[in-house]
Formats: structure tokens, sequence, C-alpha cells
């Protein structure tokens, strides 16, 4: 009792005082085993600190990041810059799956992670908006298709579904490259998403609209598809 209680309370005193969130993870090896650990998430990026392989300890600031890809609350991965040699040098994931004695991801630690990041992420989880378009689809799939709501608001396009990984929040000046319509009842939404079968590529994500799509509000959203980064280089 008084042995966990101690390790208790040095876990607690070695957690940064600014850490928005402390998970206790697993996380899933490539191309098998696992182990666990905490997940920290700080202002200052992300740290894994394992149980027992201290060789699996990382550490990364927030430029070391390329992407986050949020699965459901309580599984998520990283993408780093680090080489894996066996995959010919591509770069490599992190894999981490909250363990059920913790508490899941928290809106407000993904939050800092959305905000210090600043680059495009995957978020597989339909966040509310206030939208200024609100339109019954269907996502097109490779074959078939799953049945949903788009919504589009200041700042965000949301597709939300009840098809299982299949929900989406794009930020309309990070994540998303570029929209097309090539009638009123269709639209592509081109964004940028990393996982592991797709490595820094623009992925296309099509839509069959239950309602005719305007085209002064086709027309505006077009004209307000200016990433930030170029909004920055033309400042």
């Amino acid at each position: 009792m008084i042995q966990s209680l101690a390790i208790l309370l040095l876990s607690a005193f070695l957690i940064p005082q600014d850490a928005a969130q402390s998970l206790r993870v697993r996380h899933d090896h490539d191309p098998w085993g696992q182990c666990r650990g905490d997940l920290l998430i700080s202002n200052q990026g992300i740290e894994y600190r394992p149980d027992k392989k201290e060789e699996h300890h990382r550490q990364w600031s927030w430029d070391q990041i390329q992407s986050f890809d949020r699965k459901s609350p309580d599984q998520f991965s990283l993408l780093t810059y680090e080489d894996l040699k066996w995959k010919l040098g591509k770069d490599r994931f992190f894999d981490f799956k909250v363990l059920p004695d913790s508490e899941s991801l928290s809106q407000e630690a993904f939050s800092v992670i959305v905000e210090r990041l600043a680059k495009p992420l995957t978020d597989r989880l339909a966040r509310d908006i206030e939208p200024e378009l609100e339109v019954p689809a269907k996502h097109l799939h490779t074959f078939g298709g799953c049945q949903g709501v788009l919504k589009i608001g200041p700042g965000w396009i949301v597709y939300d579904t009840d098809h299982p990984g299949h929900a989406r929040s794009w930020r309309r000046s990070m994540e998303v490259e570029s929209l097309w319509s090539a009638d009123p009842f269709h639209l592509e939404v081109h964004v940028f998403e990393s996982y592991q079968r797709s490595y820094r590529t623009t992925r296309n994500y099509r839509f069959q609209l239950k309602r005719r799509l305007d085209a002064d509000y086709y027309a505006t959203l077009r004209r307000g598809m200016v990433p930030d980064w170029q909004s920055q280089e033309e400042d």
C-alpha cells in the first residue's frame, strides 16, 4: 500500500505542470508485440513513458510530429518523421489504445493537439458546429457507401454518420485542400490525410447530396478555400 502510494506520488511529481492530460495506454508495436505506460500531452508536446521497456520511451515536440489520427476517444496514432528501415524508410506510426482503467482522451487535450500541432490531422469524430449548410448525404466508398449528414460552417466541414470509422471533422483552412462539384447533387472534398495506408497524400471524399446545392453558396465556398499557409505567404 505504501509502495503504491509512493509510486503514485512520484508519477504526479514527474508529470509536467502544464500537462493537459495524462493517460494510461497500450502501445502496439509494429509488426507485433505491445507495452504499457503513460502518455502525457502538454503544451510542449507528447511523451510516452513505458512501464518497463525503456527503449520504447519517446518524447516528441510538436515539430517532430507529422500528424495525429484520432480514431476514437480511446484509440489514436502519431505519424512521426522517424524512418522505419525495415519498411524501406517509410515514416513511423505509433499506435496507442487507452486502457480500461484510464479516462479517455478528453476534448480539452485534443484541442491542445489541434492548436499546438498546427498541421493537418485526422479526426474521425463529428464535432458540434453551427452549420451554414446541413444536407443529408451519402459518402461514396470504393464499393457502396454510407448514409449521413454533411455540415458546413465557419471554419469547419463535418460528416456525421453512424457508420464506424467514417465520421470526419475537417478544418477548412488546414485539412481541406479544395472542393469540387460537377453538378448540384454532388460534392467532393479533397483533404490532407495521413494514415498507415496513405502517406502524405490528398484523399478525395465524394458525397451524393440528397438536396440541391445552392450555386451561389458553392461559389462562395470555392472563393473562401485559401489555406492559412497560402494567406501568410501572400501577406
